[in-house]
């Protein structure tokens, strides 16, 4: 698959910028190796 974007990591920052990705058109992906929420809210 071709992507205009890639996206490393999925907390606050990476799922915000994915989402203002694809709101605009773009062909994005979203890469995360431990689930979805990042360190913060993840683990905190």
């Amino acid at each position: 698959m071709d992507y205009e974007m890639l996206v490393i990591g999925a907390g606050t920052a990476g799922t915000n910028a994915a989402k203002k990705a694809v709101s605009l058109g773009a062909r994005t992906a979203l890469v995360e190796e431990d689930g979805f929420a990042g360190t913060c809210l993840g683990k905190g």
